[in-house]
């Protein structure tokens, strides 16, 4: 009996005990994402026009700080992409790999690829990969460098001179389809993708890209077997509410994605946007936001315990060695890049006596944009100060004007912000002027896609110097410019020869989109650019337009000088003048058909015949059953 009594207690207590072992194991556990993405290289503090008034924004000091404050054994800090091109940080890209650098000293595990890191090329993307590893090896305690992921690229077996270069360089840093970190006990999977309009809009990258939900979908299913938890660094981007997009789509076909941080569209949303399962998650652009997502993990079911977007302004104090460090590559910057241009980085420029209309706010409209017009200006006045005055009309594409101006003194680096992109063929950064030219009709045409396409595609969207219109919404699509003229510096206007040439500027970006523009039609309507001697342009860095030594003239430079001679912005830019860019909402049929062009007379002309196609048939069928009644009566007289 008392042994019995001795087991009986003993099974007691495990009972006991057994119940509170499995709870402790089992309790939920906490993992805290901090996350960015579009930095773009601000990481030094500027002002950034928005709807909600003028905002100071980004810096690396500032953020280092806020994730000191965030940071915890269940946090880990993660970048989606888009990490360069957007600042002068960027002018030593290639050669000082300044972004992966800096995102490293900011604690940074894992980072992945967006378009604009194939700016420079895939020799520039290349040569900052291998640099960046060259640093690190030199003071590998004051150069960290974070992880990157990329699961969508592919190197065929005959791959290019430029694929086998970027291979290489993946391959040197270190760069996987995928990488588990464990936090807070929980093994974190984390995959990274560029999406469909990533990649076109990355046309300079040479390399082949596979599609990006059939790379994820592949991908995850090999991390399942490691990972308890999984995570997309995503620049795909998403729309509107985030409930549609391309980041939405993968959150549907790829159910298994815990979480998806979404950038590229620069989307910022104040709270997580749910697909099934999945959190997609998003915190601007340019540092304005430190997104912080903390989730709970429990038996592989995954919630949402807290959810921040924590502001990069200027009340957050400065972490001092970090703010040090960004001061003496501000200094470097001056010494590799701007020295040549005899200027250093917070030289003042112009006063601007006026906040300009949002970057947003042109997106959201389609209209003249005063932004447009001055950089547009720049071109011409920069042509002519280097002795060249033989450009009929100066194009820019909103797409390439990357923010605006805020009452105050204008800098260098302010100006350089505008127009921040791209690389010429001398490898220096800034997209240079380039020139060509385009008969009157392809010209017509141009303006013709802006008005009728605009809306609905952003990328086409453009300012004028030198050409002047004015267009009709209630036309019909490719027939809503109702006059289309060109405008002389003394401001005559001329009418367009539709079968002359014109001799049209603009920046390098641009210049290779016109020919993307035929794409639009099918290939039914086309512009093929052309050199001085009428032939096809193939590569339109050939033709930039040089100073009196021989230099690319960058776009920047040509704004800076323009403003320059300005002093003080002058009040015609204040607003949209609708002196270039006239729209109308006029109804009624004499506004909507008069001087209808080819486009018009089809889509009227096609119901018409297909109207009177009908009544035919009828006819001709009620002839012929007439017929056959006839016969019939023949046959039974």
């Amino acid at each position: 009996m008392k042994r019995f009594f001795s087991t009986f207690l003993l099974l007691c207590c495990i009972l006991l005990i057994a119940p509170a072992t499995t709870n402790a194991t089992d309790q939920p556990k906490e993992l805290t994402l901090l996350f960015t993405h579009d930095a773009h290289d601000y990481f030094y503090p500027t002002k950034m026009v928005t709807n909600q008034g003028v905002i100071e924004h980004g810096g690396a000091a500032r953020l280092k700080t806020l994730l000191n404050e965030h940071a915890s054994a269940q946090s880990i800090y993660v970048d989606a992409g888009d990490f360069s091109m957007g600042t002068l940080l960027q002018a030593n890209y290639s050669s000082d790999a300044l972004e992966l650098r800096i995102l490293g000293k900011l604690g940074c595990r894992v980072t992945t690829f967006g378009n604009h890191e194939f700016d420079y090329g895939a020799k520039g993307v290349s040569d900052m990969l291998v640099n960046a590893v060259k640093h690190h090896h030199k003071n590998p305690a004051n150069t960290p460098l974070p992880k990157m992921v990329l699961s969508n690229i592919s190197f065929p077996a005959d791959a290019t001179k430029e694929q086998t270069l970027f291979q290489k360089a993946l391959q040197s840093y270190g760069v996987l389809p995928y990488t588990i970190e464990e936090v807070n006990g929980i093994k974190v999977g984390f995959l990274g993708l560029m999406g469909k309009d990533s990649i076109a809009c990355a046309p300079t990258s040479g390399q082949k890209w596979l599609d990006y939900i059939e790379s994820a979908q592949k991908t995850v299913l090999v991390m399942k077997q490691q990972a308890d938890l999984i995570v997309c660094l995503s620049h795909s981007g998403t729309k509107g509410d985030g409930k549609k997009g391309e980041d939405f789509d993968l959150a549907k076909k790829v159910p298994d994605i815990d979480v998806i941080i979404s950038g590229h569209s620069h989307s910022c949303y104040q709270q997580p946007v749910r697909s099934g399962k999945t959190i997609i998650v998003s915190a601007g652009e340019y540092l304005t936001n430190l997104g912080k997502l903390t989730l709970s993990y429990q038996n592989h079911s995954v919630g949402v315990k807290d959810y921040q977007l924590l502001a990069i302004d200027e009340k957050v104090k400065e972490d001092p060695e970090m703010a040090q460090f960004i001061q003496e590559q501000k200094k470097l910057v001056e010494q590799t890049y701007l020295k040549a241009f005899g200027v250093s980085f917070d030289q003042f420029v112009a006063q601007c006596p006026f906040d300009f209309e949002a970057l947003s706010q042109m997106y959201a409209s389609h209209q003249e944009y005063p932004m447009g017009d001055l950089i547009a200006d720049s071109y011409l006045y920069e042509a002519k100060k280097q002795g060249i005055d033989d450009i009929d009309v100066a194009l820019v594409g909103l797409g390439t004007i990357r923010g605006t101006f805020s009452t105050g003194a204008v800098t260098v680096s302010d100006v350089f912000e505008m127009c921040s992109l791209g690389v010429g063929k001398d490898g220096s950064a800034g997209h240079p002027l380039i020139s060509c030219y385009i008969t009157g009709k392809e010209l017509k045409l141009l303006a013709q896609l802006d008005a009728s396409l605009g809306p609905m595609v952003n990328s086409i969207k453009m300012s004028y110097a030198g050409l002047a219109y004015t267009f009709n919404t209630k036309r019909i699509l490719l027939d809503q410019i109702t006059d289309i003229k060109l405008v002389r510096p003394d401001g005559a206007t001329l009418p367009i020869d539709e079968k002359k040439k014109y001799k049209v500027c603009c920046n390098l970006y641009a210049a290779n989109m016109l020919g993307m523009l035929n794409g639009l039609t099918k290939g039914i309507l086309s512009i093929t650019p052309l050199d001085f001697d009428g032939q096809p342009i193939r590569d339109f860095s050939l033709h930039s337009l040089k100073d009196a030594q021989g230099n690319e003239i960058k776009e920047w430079v040509s704004l800076m000088d323009y403003l320059s001679s300005l002093s003080t912005i002058p009040e015609q830019y204040r607003a949209p003048q609708n002196s270039r860019k006239n729209k109308i909402s006029q109804g009624g049929i004499v506004a909507i058909l008069s001087h209808p062009s080819k486009v018009t007379l089809t889509v009227i002309g096609l119901p018409s015949g297909l109207i009177l196609l009908l009544v035919w048939c009828t006819i001709a069928r009620h002839k012929k059953k007439k017929r056959k009644k006839t016969k019939q009566k023949e046959e039974d007289a």
